[in-house]
């Protein structure tokens, strides 16, 4: 009887025909071998279905979609996530691939510490060809720390940094099935996941071992030559990202995220927690709009205006007095960029006679 917890390991794949073999082998060919494979055809054009279903493993399941839904990450993991059957869950994108001891690695270190909900093992970076590039993300990733305490995570999260390694996480399935997942998100999906699950109050461990291989490539959602694309859709998504910090109910926890913030003495309730957060993000233009219309409606009821009066000494007044104070500095900041810019340009132009 086989003793190893059952891994779900999900590879979506849409038009992935040059990589998804080598996806695909990765899994089949790990040291580790209590899993289901479940691939999700996303209504592909190219051979990779052909691939896909050409491997045969009583261990694979297949999905395949009728149609393409222009993205769909939440949706496609949501699909995959009803039909699943392990005690963990394991997402390998068509493009990467598994190192050996991949999960090995990851299991066991989740197995040896029930503490953690989530865990993160460090990822190597290849080309195309997969040729090493000698650079992983634990070392490279800007924001990215083993030391960084929960109230770090959150507050980087809730600026949209996205500073965890997707390629190499393993989540406990149970936990994914107590939250609501946001089927709309695309280039979100990841990082609204994790700042949903810590203001859950979900624990993240690390684990400093290389458990999976990120292929940089041109055709990748990420690359630079979808950037402006990205940018459009990343903003539209951020629109309802700032809910999951609404779910924050610690109030020790909120204070040690924005231990700077103005009410941070005055915050003794946890019913004034999204107060305090959306006022924060608002202050710090991270969610502004968004966070403003919050604060917006609260002031434009008459009971919650006067609570918000009477406990944080807030009101219609200081409202107006925050957002001029943030529109000035952006005056100031869009005028230096201004004279910086005029003055670089007129150094050139302008000769001496």
């Amino acid at each position: 009887m086989n003793t190893q917890p059952l891994v779900s390991i999900f590879i979506p794949y849409y038009n992935d025909e040059n990589f998804l073999h080598e996806s695909i082998e990765s899994v089949l060919d790990n040291q580790y071998q209590n899993f289901e494979l479940i691939l999700l055809n996303h209504a592909s054009t190219d051979s990779c279905r052909s691939i896909a279903h050409s491997y045969q493993d009583n261990r694979i399941r297949h999905i395949d979609m009728d149609t393409n839904l222009g993205g769909g990450s939440c949706l496609l993991f949501q699909k995959m996530l009803d039909i699943s059957k392990g005690k963990y869950i394991k997402v390998v994108c068509a493009d990467d691939t598994l190192r050996e001891d991949g999960l090995c690695t990851l299991v066991n270190y989740i197995e040896e510490n029930p503490q953690y909900d989530f865990i993160f093992g460090n990822v190597e970076y290849i080309n195309v060809k997969g040729k090493d590039l000698k650079s992983d993300f634990f070392s490279t990733r800007e924001y990215f720390s083993t030391e960084n305490s929960e109230a770090d995570c959150i507050r980087l999260l809730a600026k949209g940094q996205g500073f965890l390694p997707w390629a190499g996480a393993l989540i406990k399935k149970e936990i994914l099935d107590r939250i609501d997942i946001n089927k709309t998100y695309i280039y979100c999906f990841d990082i609204n996941l994790w700042l949903t699950l810590f203001c859950k109050g979900y624990k993240a461990g690390y684990v400093n071992k290389l458990v999976a291989n990120y292929r940089i490539h041109p055709c990748q959602a990420s690359a630079l030559n979808a950037i402006d694309k990205v940018g459009a859709f990343a903003t539209y998504e951020h629109k309802t990202y700032y809910k999951p910090l609404f779910a924050i109910d610690d109030v020790s926890l909120v204070k040690e995220i924005w231990p700077d913030s103005r009410f941070v003495n005055l915050l003794k309730d946890k019913k004034d927690i999204p107060f305090f957060i959306a006022h924060n993000l608002f202050w710090e233009e991270s969610l502004e709009g968004n966070t403003a219309e919050y604060i917006d409606t609260l002031l434009n009821n008459d009971k919650s205006r006067k609570y918000l009066e009477e406990t944080f000494g807030y009101g219609i007044k200081e409202y107006r007095e925050d957002i001029f104070a943030l529109m000035q500095k952006r005056r100031n900041k869009n005028s230096n960029i201004f004279y910086k810019y005029k003055n670089r340009i007129y150094s050139k132009s302008v000769k001496k006679t």
